[in-house]
């Protein structure tokens, strides 16, 4: 039986609103460990809290648009954050609800 020990990363995703063509970056801190079944577990986190993975449920903090593409940054890039808009509690159980993950 093969022991995986947990390791981290730290990814950056680039995200391109395909309506008004804003683009900005985030930053993951991404877990890997053991799932206790044979395979990984795979966690991503954003400021410190769990997130949702990189490449789903986006919206452009420019128009609100949902067709937004995610892509993994290349190695060296360093682009200017922009501020996300932060959602009230009540908005995000919605969301979630949306997905089916709440």
């Amino acid at each position: 039986m093969t022991v995986h020990e947990p390791w981290s990363s730290h990814e950056t995703w680039v995200y391109e609103c395909q309506n008004c063509e804003t683009a900005w970056d985030e930053e993951y801190e991404v877990r890997h460990c053991a799932d206790g079944h044979g395979g990984d577990a795979v966690v991503f986190e954003r400021d410190g809290q769990r997130s949702l993975t990189p490449w789903s449920d986006h919206a452009c903090p420019g128009c609100a648009s949902e067709n937004v593409r995610a892509y993994l940054a290349p190695w060296g890039r360093q682009a200017p954050m922009v501020p996300v808009q932060r959602r009230d509690d009540l908005e995000l159980v919605f969301r979630l609800r949306r997905l089916h993950a709440y």
